[in-house]
């Protein structure tokens, strides 16, 4: 077994979906397929079993939905990353999904070299938003007067390749910790709620 393999569960209540998603991850040795779910009631309770390091989470799935899925995961703070991939494109699915715990947003549109991306990014810690979905955030903080610095403006373009605080802090040569709080003062200038809206911000900006 490879030391950075990426344990995946996924959660898709359509059959040829869930195939083609088996298909494309086969391909990726370091990727191992260890369940899927047809229902929301299962794809709880195999994540509780089985702790995937990353679930594939469509939102529109019978039982109990994807949203609840992530809002009961919440609730036992588990470790696993959850990657959403659903064709639902409306601002207020997406950013439901992100404040509900949504480490990523991908299209059932996006290509499967975004897929793959999507997972190592989210794997990693990072974010990662499907680049079709940026326009439906806002970025109030062009317009009242506080623009990012610098630094500001570094941190977030590495937010929106969907790196890690702890890499980003590497490349930069400061401490994660800093990081952190830089990417504080950046979602409090842009009105934004999470590090997935601000990677969809980053997005957005071509940053």
């Amino acid at each position: 077994m490879e030391t950075n393999e990426i344990r995946i569960l996924v959660a898709e209540d359509h059959v040829l979906v869930r195939q083609g998603l088996k298909l494309v991850l086969s391909r990726e040795p370091r990727l191992r397929w260890v369940g899927e779910a047809a229902d929301g009631d299962t794809a709880l309770r195999l994540t509780r079993e089985l702790r995937p390091d990353v679930l594939l989470l469509d939102l529109g799935l019978p039982k109990l939905d994807g949203l609840e899925v992530m809002r009961a995961l919440a609730a036992d703070e588990l470790h696993t990353r959850v990657l959403v991939i659903t064709a639902r494109q409306d601002s207020a699915s997406v950013r439901t999904a992100l404040s509900f715990g949504a480490h990523g947003y991908l299209l059932k549109t996006d290509d499967t070299d975004g897929l793959i991306a999507a997972i190592d990014a989210v794997a990693a810690g990072g974010y990662l938003v499907s680049a079709e979905l940026a326009h439906v955030f806002e970025s109030p903080g062009e317009a009242d007067g506080e623009p990012l610095t610098p630094r500001e403006l570094d941190i977030a373009t590495r937010v929106g390749q969907g790196l890690p605080s702890k890499a980003i802090g590497r490349e930069l040569g400061i401490s994660e910790h800093t990081v952190r709080k830089h990417r504080e003062n950046i979602a409090r200038k842009l009105g934004l709620r999470n590090a997935a809206e601000l990677v969809a911000w980053a997005i957005r900006q071509r940053l």
